[in-house]
């Protein structure tokens, strides 16, 4: 089944496993704008992962483009300098922020499939995804200092996924970085040749499928509500989250089917 809006595509295949599960492709696809992030782009992109998050057949979420050499060039310049009154502005910034808690609270693996370069606030929605696979000829990085700007609200992001004196570097320099520097810093978890890329992103998407749906989504929303918890709070609450997964029956199909040597057959319960 394929649906086309008019800035984003939605797509849902069946995974590559056997499994029951299914993958919701949310393609970029503004090319003549090289995917900057508009309005009615990032308003799009929202309706659509929630769409895929409120499909129960649905287990991962695939951002990607439809660009052959830019995933996104990031926010729409033209929007930046225009003449529209401040307080007007700051409410349309609202979008971004909206989009990278959606990313991160949605129960359901998100993998972004940077297939182009991956720069400024696009930088931001990548790092906002749970995984991130990432062609070798790609580049990434938030260049916004080049042109006058900085990017303030990625900023959180890109701290939490590297070291200060890296993140600072991105920031105040603007270079980009290649996509194996990318990965040494912590901001990529896989970069594949460009030849094998596609296929790489079905294998992978396909293993994550094969999991529980349900250990999945608590196992990812746990994680964003201990992140920031000081070591104490998040190892109580980490130890009660531990304690009611073993009261699924995901938890216990999963242990009786390694034990017999067989693929687990979920439940979701």
């Amino acid at each position: 089944m394929t649906e086309t809006a008019e800035l984003v595509t939605y797509r849902v295949e069946p995974a590559e496993t056997g499994a029951d599960g299914r993958v919701a492709y949310l393609t970029l696809n503004d090319p003549q704008r090289r995917n900057a992030l508009s309005d009615a782009l990032l308003d799009q992109l929202g309706a659509l992962l929630n769409r895929a998050a409120c499909d129960s057949a649905v287990r991962v979420i695939v951002l990607t483009s439809s660009h052959p050499r830019v995933f996104s060039s990031g926010g729409n310049l033209d929007a930046f300098a225009d003449e529209r009154a401040t307080i007007v502005k700051y409410e349309g910034l609202a979008r971004f922020s909206t989009l990278y808690r959606t990313l991160t609270s949605i129960g359901k693996p998100i993998v972004c499939a940077a297939n182009g370069d991956v720069l400024a606030g696009a930088l931001g929605i990548a790092l906002a995804c749970d995984l991130v696979i990432a062609k070798e000829s790609i580049r990434l990085g938030c260049p916004e200092i080049n042109v006058g700007a900085f990017p303030f609200m990625i900023s959180a992001l890109i701290f939490r996924a590297t070291g200060r004196l890296v993140a600072n570097e991105l920031m105040m320099t603007g270079r980009l970085l290649s996509a194996p520097e990318a990965a040494a810093a912590g901001l990529v978890n896989k970069v594949v040749p460009d030849a094998e890329f596609d296929d790489a992103v079905r294998a992978w998407v396909a293993d994550i499928a094969g999991k529980s749906p349900l250990l999945m989504g608590m196992g990812k929303r746990a994680l964003a509500a201990s992140r920031d918890l000081p070591l104490d709070s998040a190892l109580d609450y980490l130890q009660a989250q531990l304690a009611l997964a073993f009261t699924t029956d995901d938890l216990t199909e999963g242990v009786r089917a390694f034990k017999e040597r067989r693929p687990p057959q979920w439940r979701n319960t």
